[in-house]
């Protein structure tokens, strides 16, 4: 294989070099641009790329990992070889979900097709030292399927967030069986400082799993001063959601077996039983986070333009009229599938289970609720919004 290393690693830390790669357009282009710069004008299609896949499958040294900070994007991890891949950013994050982000950012950038730099985890502190600490604005935690996504796309429209929406890279580090409670927070900290430095002029908002809220204590003790919302919902059409369609930590996923106890498979008991399970605990989780300072809880009956406002402001957001504007009309859309309008589905959720299906998550989880719920709305008429993750 034709050595290019030293060329490949001055293009990782090269701001200038990745703005001339970043205005090729098509694989062609940019082949053309990196043979000018790497001075290999010679050489064919098939052996520079063979080069390049090479070097994206060995890690690079934690000396030149440095100059990726404040340029590309940590992705993803993957937790049994404790490596990280990097990707360079586009713009804000506006996607429901923050893959979808990081799927425009492949689309968008030929670089990102063809260079997939990989780092070991213990380059992030490194690299994190290159950057200024970041401050959140705010954090959002919810029981799934309870109007988060809604909400973190409310405040992506905002001209100073950067919304992060269940960022795989973060909940990856999270659930790493092998990092100790200390390590993973170092590294959620590190992840964070290096996203931030990519929005100049935007605040960092952190919407997590729902499985996540198993290191909120963690969390709140990285950052003690960072306000956070969580999201509820009646158990009931949470699950009959979840019955629609499984989530991850609903669908028996051994990689979270680690996180809490309560995701084992268990010897008995019916699909339905093991998710009453889950949802207790999560619900028992946020009700232990409920008591703290700068926290609040939301009802998904209670999410409509106001409360957004109230939560931009919580999050020291500013929300002028255009905001507003914007707010409302991502309102009007369905959160998980913003190009499709939005249609109510209590009355179908509540449909789902039977009668003692019904009772029996009613029995579990209706006092959780109760004590989570603003007490203004427990009884309010579900909302004209979309129903969301």
């Amino acid at each position: 294989m034709l050595d290019l290393r030293h060329a490949y690693y001055t293009l990782l830390g090269s701001a200038a070099q990745l703005a001339l790669c970043r205005r090729a357009h098509s694989v062609a282009d940019l082949l053309a641009v990196l043979r000018r710069l790497w001075d290999t004008d010679g050489l064919g299609d098939a052996p520079l790329l063979q080069a390049i896949g090479a070097l994206n499958h060995e890690d690079v040294p934690d000396e030149v990992a440095v100059g990726l900070a404040g340029l590309w994007l940590p992705h993803s991890y993957h937790v049994r070889s404790q490596r990280m891949r990097w990707c360079l950013p586009d713009g804000a994050p506006t996607e429901p979900f923050h893959d979808e982000y990081l799927s425009r950012c492949w689309r968008s950038a030929t670089l990102n097709q063809l260079f997939s730099p990989r780092t070991s985890l213990k380059a992030l502190a490194a690299c994190a030292q290159r950057v200024p600490r970041a401050q959140p604005a705010g954090f959002i935690f919810h029981l799934s399927r309870c109007g988060s996504t809604l909400l973190s796309g409310c405040l992506s429209e905002l001209d100073e967030a950067a919304v992060f929406s269940e960022s795989p890279v973060l909940t990856e580090v999270l659930v790493d069986p092998a990092l100790t409670p200390q390590e993973k927070r170092a590294h959620v900290q590190c992840l964070i400082d290096l996203k931030a430095v990519l929005f100049p002029g935007r605040r960092v908002v952190v919407k997590w799993n729902a499985w996540d809220i198993f290191h909120a204590q963690l969390l709140r003790g990285a950052y003690p001063a960072v306000p956070a919302v969580a999201l509820v919902r009646d158990p009931v059409e949470i699950l009959a959601s979840h019955h629609a369609r499984a989530g991850r930590h609903m669908s028996g996923d051994p990689s979270l077996a680690g996180v809490a106890p309560v995701f084992g498979v268990s010897a008995g008991g019916s699909v339905l039983e093991h998710r009453i399970g889950v949802l207790q605990r999560l619900m028992e989780s946020m009700q232990a986070l409920a008591v703290e300072p700068d926290f609040a809880c939301i009802d998904y009956r209670q999410l409509r333009g106001d409360a957004v406002q109230q939560v931009a402001a919580m999050f020291g957001l500013r929300c002028d009229a255009d905001g507003q504007r914007r707010i409302a009309q991502r309102m009007q859309r369905n959160a998980k599938l913003p190009e499709v309008r939005f249609q109510p589905d209590g009355a179908r959720k509540a449909a789902v289970f039977d009668a003692d299906q019904s009772r029996a998550i009613v029995q579990r989880l209706a006092p959780l609720h109760r004590a989570l719920a603003p007490p203004a709305e427990r009884a309010a008429p579900e909302p004209e919004v979309a129903d969301a993750h």
